[in-house]
């Protein structure tokens, strides 16, 4: 409840000094000049004199319904007193002083009760907060319904999925470039991963279907002509002899496929040590010196003797070995292999250059896919997955590997991979 009793004294002081001044009859005058008087805006008052009776109650209607006490001789100066209706239970505080004529003047205020308080906060929440409330909770749907409008976008495309099978499908992307955006974008770019290697390991096992298809076929007519009942055993161990050819063949088909899908999935297992780069291509180099003699195409090398990686050597050696090979191989007679190294930021570059039959440009996005061979390649044997296992062993090594046209005839390969602490 509000507390009106420093408001109930402050009266109480200005009516006595009113009444001491100007007797009762100012008392009076100054109740009559009020307009309008109602409990809520007047002050009770009343003055009692040394006989115990009433001799002015101010706005008296205002009052009538109240159950008044006289107060005992001598009367209740220091404490409060409470009068209440009998109409409607409102309570009257009162406070009172003695008068210089032993007269008792009395002045109270209605208090409100907090039945009202509560009826009057009643009145306010049905007037405005409940309109309040139902604006936020229809423009929260409003939001709501928007904020999850792509994220039952992103649920029907994955049911879609799901049903179909088919990963061409995207969610619509709204370009709001908040959280929800960030994730459907994520999401396609997911899709898209996911789709090309689908169609990646598709385009594989069509390829590795139609690779295996000939040599088995091969062995299977091998063995067949060594069974046959007049075979002499010459032909049966030249039989065999290619038997065991086509076998190694397809192995190292095989195994060069889970090698590659080794490093790409990050499986692959590097034993990392200190590798001297000049000397790793010196070993590569003597390996194919006698290839190059018979091919007879030049093999120049310019690497520096310090330059140190951090690599696997067994498969750093192969990665370089394969691209020299492949140089070699599509290097016409007199020709030229050039093998060179430089220092980079933080990392080695090497090229391996060739004069070679150079790669298409239409063809240079592909050569890195697994057994694809391009129409240059077809005359040569081969397996086509040199060059997917030299991509994917130098990503194992945290490096990249980039392949362009020779300005002057044939390829360019360019590797870049982190040089080792110190080096």
């Amino acid at each position: 409840m509000r507390d009106e009793r420093p408001a109930i004294q402050s009266q109480l002081r200005q009516y006595a000094s009113l009444v001491e001044s100007g007797g009762v009859a100012a008392l009076e005058s100054k109740f009559r000049e009020q307009r309008n008087p109602s409990r809520d805006t007047s002050f009770f008052a009343r003055i009692i004199d040394p006989a115990n009776a009433t001799t002015f109650v101010g706005n008296a209607r205002l009052w009538e319904k109240f159950e008044f006490t006289n107060p005992l001789m001598p009367p209740l100066i220091d404490e409060w007193q409470y009068y209440s209706s009998k109409r409607d239970g409102d309570l009257l505080e009162v406070a009172s002083v003695r008068l210089s004529n032993m007269s008792v003047l009395q002045v109270g205020k209605r208090i409100r009760d907090r039945a009202e308080l509560l009826e009057r906060f009643r009145d306010t929440l049905l007037a405005t907060i409940i309109p309040m409330i139902l604006i936020g909770v229809a423009g929260g749907a409003f939001v709501a319904v928007r904020a999850l409008r792509p994220l039952r976008s992103l649920s029907n495309v994955t049911r879609s999925i799901i049903d179909t099978a088919r990963f061409d499908a995207r969610v619509p992307d709204n370009q709001a470039g908040d959280e929800i955006n960030q994730l459907i974008v994520l999401f396609n770019r997911m899709l898209v991963r996911i789709e090309t290697l689908i169609g990646g390991m598709k385009e594989s096992l069509d390829n590795v279907a139609h690779d295996l298809r000939t040599p088995i076929t091969r062995l299977r007519g091998t063995a067949e002509l060594a069974l046959r009942p007049d075979a002499d055993p010459e032909v049966c161990r030249e039989a065999l002899a290619d038997c065991l050819e086509e076998s190694d063949r397809i192995m190292t088909m095989l195994n060069t496929l889970m090698d590659i899908s080794e490093a790409e999935t990050g499986t692959m297992k590097l034993a990392l040590e200190q590798v001297n780069l000049a000397e790793l291509i010196h070993e590569v180099t003597d390996l194919y010196e006698h290839v190059a003699e018979e091919a007879k195409v030049g093999v120049v090398t310019h690497v520096p003797q310090d330059m140190t990686l951090r690599a696997d050597r067994v498969r750093l050696r192969q990665v370089v070995a394969n691209l020299v090979d492949n140089a070699i191989k599509y290097t016409s007679s007199g020709g030229r292999v050039e093998i060179e190294a430089d220092r980079g930021e933080r990392q080695a570059i090497l090229l391996v250059r060739d004069t070679g039959v150079g790669i298409p440009i239409e063809e240079l996005p592909r050569i890195w896919d697994r057994l694809y061979r391009g129409d240059k390649s077809r005359s040569q044997r081969g397996l086509g997955l040199g060059l997917s296992l030299v991509r994917a062993v130098v990503q194992a090594h945290q490096g990249r590997v980039e392949a362009s046209a020779n300005p002057g005839g044939g390829s360019i390969f360019t590797l870049y991979l982190p040089l080792a602490s110190g080096s």
